[in-house]
């Protein structure tokens, strides 16, 4: 009876193994390296240019988006509808937003915050590889959690352990006393000069569904650092 016990508790025993090895950090940042193209190709892929195609939820009226991201720290986003357009722009610390062309101002607290929290989601799992002392792991609804917390704002990102993609963002944020959270759901993946890339990702702000954007092209840019926050293209 004991001998047969013990042989029922062994595989359970095992599976409890492999899951706490999985769940390690570090096991987990390789694992989403490799699967999102491999350490020298997301090496690669710290700056690029890409154009977007927006579906606003409140009406259905349709948009461009384009953005321009140099990871860690800088991130210009052009959003354009019919009737109205915004520009972001974060280098580092500091936050720019020009309404419609012309109304163009430096942004503080969570404007500011909001532009952080939307550069942190971008970052791949080999810039996340680099910040993993800050990281926290866990699990939750069947992802592995992975939660970074900088300069007053955070990120959980949703990792789906049998592909090891990161299928959901929450960024999160202080507004008026509250936290505020940004949910992004990342679909359609498929590489781009061998970096596994998102193709949908479906927006909202807290539980309201803004926008859903589509993919249309990526250009990857080579460049090399000449300062804290300025770079050249190669």
């Amino acid at each position: 009876m004991r001998i047969g016990f013990f042989t029922l508790l062994l595989p359970l025993l095992f599976a409890g193994s492999l899951l706490a090895e999985t769940l390690e950090k570090g096991v987990l940042l390789e694992k989403m390296v490799e699967a999102y193209g491999g350490q020298k190709a997301l090496a690669h892929a710290t700056s690029y240019t890409q154009h977007w195609r927006v579906v606003r939820a409140a009406d259905g009226v349709e948009g461009t988006d384009t953005r321009r991201v140099t990871l860690p720290n800088r991130l210009y986003i052009d959003l354009r509808y019919p009737d109205r357009s915004e520009t972001r722009i974060l280098e580092g610390e500091v936050g720019i937003k020009v309404y419609n062309g012309h109304d163009k101002r430096q942004v503080q607290g969570p404007m500011l915050d909001a532009m952080k929290v939307q550069l942190m989601r971008l970052y791949t799992p080999l810039e996340l590889q680099k910040v993993s002392e800050r990281l926290t792991v866990g699990q939750r609804d069947g992802y592995y959690i992975l939660s970074l917390a900088k300069e007053g704002v955070a990120c959980d990102y949703y990792v789906n352990p049998n592909n090891f993609h990161i299928e959901k963002t929450v960024g999160k944020l202080q507004m008026g006393g509250s936290q505020m959270a940004f949910v992004t759901l990342y679909k359609a993946f498929s590489p781009v000069d061998g970096v596994l890339m998102p193709h949908t990702e479906v927006k909202y702000a807290g539980n309201v569904n803004t926008a859903t954007n589509y993919l249309t092209d990526t250009t990857f840019i080579h460049l090399k650092r000449v300062g804290k926050h300025r770079y050249e293209q190669i």
